[in-house]
């Protein structure tokens, strides 16, 4: 889940007048179920909305939570360590035995102290302008500061402690054509949290019908020539070109590979790719920029449909985002 959905929910339950608790993962090693920028929100009936790593230690929280919503708990946000151990001398066991650590935060939300600031987070992370939002969290509450940084991170000065994370999603994909893979893939993506645009010349290929995930963004282009404007953040992009033929492949990947995309790749056949290096060669495109790009992309395993190959080349951008961080 990404920052917006939940952010944008959080408000929608503010907005209706109800109080909520929220935990967030800011810290994790190596092992832990609950991951960095993991999330959930529980209200005073129990009910959620994501996940910070499920089994006894989600269920104790969200009981712990629904308890004190009904109490009327009002506590200022705090940090909660825990370890994934079952063995004497553990300080913070959090129930569960599969090793690592996390840290999670708590917050109470109320309509009235912190709908607005909620509002303002959620706004910039629609609009994603220059100008980058952070939502800080500390001792003291909420609040939203402008600057340039991206990114989540847990600041610690010895008992102080801070929060951040930006309005810029670091987790994007640019899926270069509409039609059955594509969808299958902005669809796979999306549910796995990534700030997901779709760009085709085929308005058909990229019509408001319901087969499209909310959150996906489509973009009818009259020339691929205009991709490389349109992504806004390129050294944060990952980019997967499987356009409806291959002489699109080429003309979308001639502007691309010099575009500073963070990841580019493109989908077909071995005998494919070799065709369409040669003609980007034809092109005068620097062979450096050629070899840069994946091809195949998708982890060698059986992918003959839609959602197989989707799930093929989601996997080949997870183990490669993965092994970055």
């Amino acid at each position: 889940m990404n920052s917006a959905a939940f952010w944008h929910t959080v408000l929608a339950r503010l907005d209706a007048g109800t109080p909520l608790f929220v935990a967030l993962v800011v810290a994790n090693t190596r092992g832990s179920p609950g991951t960095l920028g993991a999330r959930i929100l529980v209200d005073a009936d129990g009910n959620t909305f994501g996940t910070i790593g499920g089994g006894i230690m989600e269920a104790n929280l969200v009981r712990m939570a629904r308890k004190g919503l009904r109490a009327g708990n009002d506590a200022p946000p705090a940090l909660q360590p825990l370890e994934h151990r079952n063995k004497p001398g553990t300080a913070h066991p959090s129930g569960l035995i599969c090793a690592g650590e996390q840290t999670n935060l708590h917050c109470w939300l109320t309509p009235e102290r912190d709908a607005a600031t909620i509002r303002e987070f959620c706004a910039a992370l629609v609009a994603e302008d220059d100008a980058i939002a952070n939502l800080l969290i500390d001792a003291n509450g909420l609040r939203v500061t402008y600057d340039h940084d991206t990114g989540m991170q847990l600041s610690l000065d010895g008992t102080r402690w801070c929060w951040r994370e930006s309005s810029v999603n670091e987790d994007r994909l640019a899926i270069v054509g509409g039609g059955h893979c594509g969808k299958a893939l902005a669809r796979l993506a999306a549910d796995i949290g990534y700030r997901v645009e779709v760009f085709d010349t085929r308005a058909d290929a990229l019509g408001l019908d319901a087969d499209w995930p909310a959150g996906v963004r489509r973009h009818v282009l009259a020339d691929y020539a205009l991709l490389p404007a349109r992504l806004h953040w390129p050294a944060l992009t990952t980019v997967a070109v499987m356009t409806a033929a291959i002489t699109q492949d080429i003309a979308a990947l001639a502007v691309l590979a010099n575009a500073g995309a963070h990841w580019l790749g493109v989908m077909g056949s071995v005998a494919k790719i070799h065709e369409i290096r040669t003609q980007l060669a034809a092109r005068g495109i620097a062979q450096e920029r050629i070899d840069a790009i994946r091809g195949p992309i998708g982890l060698p395993m059986k992918s003959d449909t839609p959602p197989e190959i989707a799930v093929s080349i989601m996997a080949q951008l997870l183990a490669e985002r993965r092994a970055v961080t």
